[in-house]
């Protein structure tokens, strides 16, 4: 019997022990909220209003087209689902790679995966007849595995020379949409200028 009594001594110290750790002290947490009293929010607690708040409306009228908000000098526009994209990080698709003369379509072709570059074909150097030298490449280009023209065209620069790739990189910018395009500028710029073979009339007068 004498034993029992601090047993429940003790027990009742290990109780009010336990009470005390899990309740705040001063009184402070859930235990001192009123019944009924809203506990407050982070945003009160820290000083600083919501984000709904801080967003304002600069559009003036729903009718005038999208709205737009502001939130510490950056303007957001809202979209589907609530989410806010911010215009300074949205930007058009950067600019392809490639000669400047051909169009973004030509320059973002895909080269089939098993495209054979042409071999036997020498580099124009302005020399030999531009129409004959283009159906001869544009020949060997597919039969190395190339179906449409703007791959073709894409590849061109790899089979000029230093001058005449020269002369190509300089064009005014998207003026080859097609190959009908790039043979009336590469034969329009060429046909002229390229050495003719002799004829007989040239022949008969070397004697």
């Amino acid at each position: 019997m004498r034993s029992k009594a601090p047993e429940q001594a003790g027990g009742t110290a290990g109780q009010d022990h336990e009470a005390s750790v899990h309740t705040p002290p001063g009184g402070k947490g859930k235990a001192a909220v009123a019944h009924g009293v809203k506990a407050p929010s982070v945003h009160n607690r820290i000083g600083r209003p919501p984000a709904k708040e801080r967003l304002h409306d600069t559009r003036g009228h729903a009718e005038d087209g999208d709205a737009c908000y502001i939130d510490g000098g950056r303007k957001y526009t809202p979209r589907r689902g609530g989410r806010f994209d911010p215009e300074h990080d949205r930007c058009e698709s950067p600019e392809p790679p490639g000669t400047r003369v051909f169009s973004r379509e030509i320059r973002i072709a895909s080269f089939p995966p098993r495209f054979r570059q042409p071999t036997t074909l020498v580099k124009y150097s302005g020399e030999t007849d531009p129409v004959v030298w283009l159906n001869d490449y544009r020949l060997a280009c597919q039969l190395g595995g190339a179906t449409e023209d703007a791959v073709i065209i894409r590849n061109l620069p790899l089979h000029l020379a230093d001058a005449t790739r020269t002369w190509l990189e300089h064009l005014p910018a998207d003026q080859i949409h097609n190959w009908a395009d790039l043979v009336k500028i590469f034969v329009g710029n060429f046909q002229g200028t390229y050495v003719r073979p002799g004829n007989s009339w040239d022949i008969k007068g070397c004697h």
